[in-house]
């Protein structure tokens, strides 16, 4: 059991070809029903090529330490639809002390739900 999970992800993994030939992601449930505390921020920066602000959004997820999770892989928040790409993955021992290891991801969102 995952301490303050806010909801369950499905991680999809797999490619298969489209009609040319190319890899594409197929993505085919590993794992489903996962607890997971999933976090998402938005950040005002500047960009000083078009002089414009910019929101610049990032997630962050923690999961139990059982999962065994690629960076090639996705992650679907079941309670959203939401589709995410791991960018990077990091075992954080100190966000739970005294209990299991969590591990953290990074992730971009790649999709959302629908209206």
């Amino acid at each position: 059991m995952l301490p303050l999970a806010n909801t369950k992800v499905s991680v999809l993994r797999g490619t298969t070809s489209d009609p040319y030939g190319d890899d594409i992601d197929a993505m085919v449930p590993f794992e489903t029903d996962v607890p997971a505390l999933l976090v998402e921020t938005a950040q005002q920066v500047f960009d000083p090529a078009t002089q414009q602000p910019r929101t610049v959004r990032t997630a962050e997820c923690y999961v139990p330490p059982w999962l065994k999770i690629l960076n090639t892989d996705q992650v679907y928040d079941q309670l959203t639809g939401e589709t995410f790409m791991v960018i990077d993955i990091v075992a954080q021992p100190w966000l739970n002390p005294g209990g299991p290891r969590l591990t953290e991801l990074k992730l971009r969102r790649v999709s959302a739900a629908a209206p």
